[in-house]
């Protein structure tokens, strides 16, 4: 019994003494969790409504419209813009919002004059096709707006009475009515007329109060005074696929932990001593660093060129925008991967410690780079953080020549990151790089 607690306290001592292991193995299932917590709505108690990225392009001007878009600016849940018709179209192609509306010219009168029984307005929604949720939420934030501020403008102001004018006329030609049904309608007309009359009255001596009261009008039982078209828009002709991300994300994952090996494997061999006798041949440092730089590159894009070959073989996804454009993105990892891998052989002061700072470095990356979860469901302000992060780029690339269907610039954009972080990496390996341990 003696024995076996000795040796439980060596055993506990010596992990103890790895302080470095100890903090990785504690620092990631807390990151991790704290990153997954933040997505999934947080503590629930105070932290802010995620604010869902959105835009509105108002053809018609009229004043029902204002004040339904000035309704839905003031939503908490929402992060509203204005555009122009174009420019949410194409932000929306983009992914760089998740849904819009395109109120057309007309809109206001259509609506008021659709509770009456007239012809509805058309509203066309427009949404990126990965965002199906957010769809959801701004038609039935917007069928919520639309309704509040069509019933008030119809039943009072100014053009509430100009739609009781107009129905009181049509009423008055109607033919073929039954004489009870149509003086009883005239009378409700009227009625309603010397009610907007005493409101139009107060409202002139009371306006700055009348605006506290907006939108709390009752719907009722009445039916919308619209018609939504909604249309998923993207520049591919076959929109969101999920299995297209899901191969970049997991791609992209596997080939850096391969990354991680080489650098790995370096400290292995310097350890051995082999880094010595290639140095005592008549090979120059850059001959031998660039080695592994190139080898490296080209085993990278090699596999996450044919796992992306063999989802599009398996599940049936295509290259929608560019097959140079994901060549370009593919190629540009591989060079990434490499001036990463060498540069934990740079840093590293040995290969375990290495090995863990590695994996936690590479899971950070994946994770903030929208390997694991799209990156367009992270709340804006990590959107924005996360353009740091090359896997972001990559993996955003990857998706704008597949199932997004972008233009090639789009992968150049990437590429080009990609490039950069591996010139700054391989850089700082040069630099940095002992041949002995």
């Amino acid at each position: 019994m003696n024995a076996l607690l000795a040796l439980i306290r060596v055993q506990v001592r010596l992990y103890l003494s790895n302080r470095r292991a100890m903090a990785i193995n504690l620092a990631m299932p807390i990151i991790i969790a704290a990153f997954f917590g933040s997505l999934f709505g947080g503590s629930g108690k105070d932290d802010k409504p995620l604010r869902v990225k959105v835009a509105v392009a108002d053809l018609d001007r009229s004043e029902l419209s204002g004040r339904i878009v000035k309704a839905m600016a003031a939503d908490a849940s929402l992060d509203l813009q204005q555009l122009d018709q174009a420019t949410a179209e194409d932000q929306v192609k983009r992914g760089k919002l998740r849904a819009a509306l395109i109120l057309p010219a007309g809109f206001g009168e259509k609506a008021g004059a659709a509770l009456m029984g007239q012809d509805k307005a058309d509203v066309r929604l427009i949404y990126d096709p990965s965002e199906k949720m957010a769809k959801s939420m701004l038609s039935g934030m917007f069928s919520q707006y639309a309704m509040q501020q069509t019933m008030n403008s119809a039943f009072s102001g100014a053009s509430g009475g100009k739609l009781v004018d107009e129905s009181l006329a049509r009423l008055d030609k109607a033919e073929g009515m039954n004489a009870a049904d149509k003086a009883s309608l005239a009378k409700l007309f009227s009625s309603l007329r010397e009610v907007q009359n005493r409101q139009a009255a107060a409202a002139s001596s009371a306006s700055a109060a009348s605006g506290a009261d907006e939108g709390k009008a009752s719907v009722g039982g009445m039916s919308m005074p619209f018609k939504m078209t909604e249309e998923a828009l993207s520049s591919g002709e076959h929109g969101y696929n999920g299995y297209a991300h899901s191969f970049a994300g997991m791609g992209a994952q596997f080939v850096l932990f391969m990354g991680v090996e080489l650098g790995v494997g370096i400290l292995l061999a310097r350890r051995a001593g082999l880094w010595l006798r290639l140095r005592s041949a008549p090979l120059s440092r850059f001959t031998l660093l660039a080695s592994h730089f190139c080898s490296t590159t080209l085993i990278a894009a090699s596999i996450l060129g044919l796992v992306m070959l063999s989802g599009m073989l398996i599940f049936g996804y295509r290259v929608q925008g560019s097959w140079l454009g994901l060549a370009l993105v593919v190629f540009g990892y591989g060079l990434f991967t490499a001036g990463f891998g060498l540069f934990l052989a740079a840093v590293g002061r040995s290969p375990e410690a290495t090995r863990g700072l590695a994996i936690l470095a590479t899971l950070m990356m994946v994770m903030l780079g929208g390997a694991w979860v799209p990156s367009f469901v992270f709340p804006q302000w990590m959107q924005e953080l996360t353009l740091v992060v090359p896997v972001r780029w990559a993996v955003d690339g990857l998706d704008a020549m597949t199932w997004r269907g972008l233009e090639l610039i789009e992968a150049v954009k990437a590429a080009a990151v990609l490039l950069l972080s591996s010139a700054v990496f391989a850089g700082l390996a040069w630099w940095r790089f002992d041949w002995r341990e």
